[in-house]
């Protein structure tokens, strides 16, 4: 169980952060008008994630979708604010 929660609280921070920024750059307007709405709400998400992380079957299927989650988020994040979409 603990490994299932340190994965969790490892990639459930940058999954947190890239799914915030994610928003943050996708919300019409300037990115910073949102910064203090995505910092409230990104703290609450990750507990989420620790929280959830004890669900997966097994420690490799947690550090795996979790791994995978981070990877699409960043993705994500990198598409919204190269591609200008948000602006």
């Amino acid at each position: 169980m603990w490994s299932k929660v340190t994965a969790g609280a490892v990639l459930g921070l940058p999954l947190s952060a890239f799914a915030v920024g994610t928003v943050i750059y996708a919300w019409p307007g300037p990115w910073q008008h949102s910064m203090v709405v995505g910092l409230v709400f990104f703290f609450p998400l990750w507990m989420a994630v620790i929280a959830a992380s004890p669900l997966f079957r097994s420690a490799g299927r947690a550090w795996l979708w979790l791994a995978l989650a981070s990877a699409a988020a960043f993705a994500a994040l990198w598409l919204i604010k190269f591609t200008g979409f948000g602006s």
